[in-house]
């Protein structure tokens, strides 16, 4: 009798941990897929999603607990098959919905952050898919045009922020911006995009993303509400004054006396490398982050 009470009682034990744990995934599906009433911002959008999760998890666990554990079973049974045939895993939402706080030098009263859409995890993955740093053709590419500017006594004083700049200036003197076919969000491969050098500007973040990476630097790829754009880590907080004598002396007149744009996390300091910038750390075409999608060393 005694053992059976305690069965009973590890079972309900076990039924409310799973009760517990099913309310942020129920969220997070709540969320993708019903918009926000009006103006209402997504932190009180999101809540009220958890919420209504936490209650739906309730009245199914009372209702029938069978169901409760079905409904478990089914979300880690798509995890693991996404992660074994798609390499989609929770790092996506953890990025979607890790909400921090970005220093912008071009406006300190202001923060941008985090504000995750319908699509953005499955973007990306597109994006980390789309990814090629250890292909030889775009290891060559990068090794070429990170020694093309900027001679060797640069080198000697800057380090290796004279290969990035290098990759950027080449990149972005010689892009074109074309547009993806009709109804479609193509994402072309660095083998691609660095014989053509054009395309729309999540081919642009792809391939400089992948060139930085190609040649020991680590780099990320920003998603904003209608753009995508490559940061790269130049250094941490204590290196700002020299990265900023940096940029002003390899590039003078594009920076002409203007600001140079980072966001810092954990101390790191990453600097736009987009192409809407006439330099490194130019001026963000948009404060407001969706996601930001980061790469293994």
């Amino acid at each position: 009798m005694l053992q059976f009470l305690h069965s009973l009682r590890l079972m309900n034990l076990t039924m409310r941990f799973i009760q517990i744990i099913i309310v942020f995934p129920m969220a997070v599906l709540f969320s993708f897929y019903v918009p926000p009433y009006n103006s209402m911002d997504y932190e009180l959008h999101f809540l009220l999603c958890l919420l209504f999760s936490a209650f739906i998890s309730v009245v199914v666990t009372r209702y029938s607990p069978k169901l409760t554990l079905l409904l478990f079973v089914s979300i880690l049974g798509l995890f693991g098959f996404n992660s074994t045939f798609k390499n989609q895993t929770f790092e996506g939402l953890y990025d979607d919905y890790n909400a921090l706080l970005v220093n912008m030098t071009s406006n300190p009263h202001k923060v941008s952050y985090f504000k995750p859409v319908r699509g953005t995890y499955f973007q990306n993955q597109r994006v980390k898919s789309a990814m090629q740093p250890n292909d030889p053709r775009v290891r060559a590419f990068a090794v070429e045009n990170s020694t093309r500017y900027f001679h060797d006594e640069y080198y000697q004083k800057f380090g290796k922020l004279t290969r990035y700049f290098s990759l950027f200036k080449y990149i972005r003197l010689n892009w074109k911006y074309v547009n993806d076919p009709l109804g479609m969000d193509y994402y072309s491969p660095p083998i691609e995009s660095m014989g053509l050098l054009a395309g729309d500007c999540d081919d642009y973040a792809i391939l400089m993303a992948s060139s930085v990476m190609a040649i020991g630097g680590e780099a990320r790829v920003v998603i904003s509400p209608s753009h995508m754009y490559t940061e790269v880590k130049i250094g941490t907080v204590d290196d700002l004054e020299k990265i900023s004598f940096a940029i002003r002396t390899l590039f003078p007149d594009e920076i002409a006396g203007g600001k140079i744009h980072f966001h810092e996390t954990g101390g790191n300091l990453w600097i736009n490398f987009d192409y809407t910038g006439s330099h490194p750390g130019g001026p963000f075409l948009e404060p407001e982050l969706y996601s930001v999608i980061s790469f293994e060393k």
